[in-house]
């Protein structure tokens, strides 16, 4: 079969890869985001250098001595929390990657480019998270979302928490504290996301970076 316009005639599996390469292009040319929310103690920052040390691990296992993504820089905007930018600052340190922690800054103050890969470390103040979630919606910029959830809460909470969360309008949840529920506490989390329709991406225990985050 064929796909037929005004100016070329082509056969359609040719078309459509053509279509999938013009949609690859344009995703590449958008800013590379990865985001972190959850409520106060749940872990953001924590999962989001397992994250990026998982990512760091990949590139070395799997690039070739290429990056299949651009530069890493870490972004911490807890303002709520000011050791969380301080912790942000050491690690970033310990594992070579650029980090800007300015806690007076807004996002809009930054500027940035396609050819980095910033992971986002939200405050713990939840209006703060909705404006930051506003900002890297944006056209320009492909995010990725995470919000982070103690493994050992109670469902009732964490249907309250998903309502304030309701604007996260695409997310996968990361699991945290897993070492401290048991396996029928997992499995009802399992259900109680699955019923939803809300992917769960990873399992993490407490403890070090290293090696510890179970990805799904």
């Amino acid at each position: 079969m064929f796909y037929n316009s005004d100016k070329y005639l082509c056969p359609l599996s040719l078309y459509a890869s053509l279509m999938r390469y013009h949609a690859r292009m344009k995703q590449d040319e958008k800013i590379r985001t990865y985001i972190f929310f959850g409520t106060p103690g749940s872990g953001k920052t924590n999962i989001l250098f397992k994250f990026l040390r998982q990512k760091i691990l990949e590139e070395k296992r799997y690039g070739n001595g290429k990056m299949t993504e651009p530069p890493y820089e870490v972004l911490s905007f807890n303002s709520f929390n000011i050791c969380a930018s301080e912790m942000c600052r050491k690690l970033c340190r310990i594992m070579s990657i650029p980090c800007k922690a300015e806690i007076s800054k807004f996002p809009k103050d930054y500027s940035y480019s396609p050819n980095k890969t910033y992971f986002v470390d939200t405050s713990g103040k939840f209006s703060e998270q909705s404006t930051l979630y506003d900002f890297f919606s944006k056209s320009e910029f492909a995010a990725k979302c995470f919000l982070t959830i103690p493994a050992v809460i109670d469902l009732q909470i964490l249907s309250g928490i998903l309502e304030q969360y309701a604007f996260l309008k695409n997310f996968k949840v990361v699991l945290t504290f897993c070492d401290f529920a048991n396996d029928k506490k997992i499995n009802q989390l399992s259900e109680f996301f699955e019923a939803r329709k809300i992917r769960i991406a990873a399992r993490n225990i407490s403890g070090t970076i290293d090696g510890s985050m179970e990805f799904l």
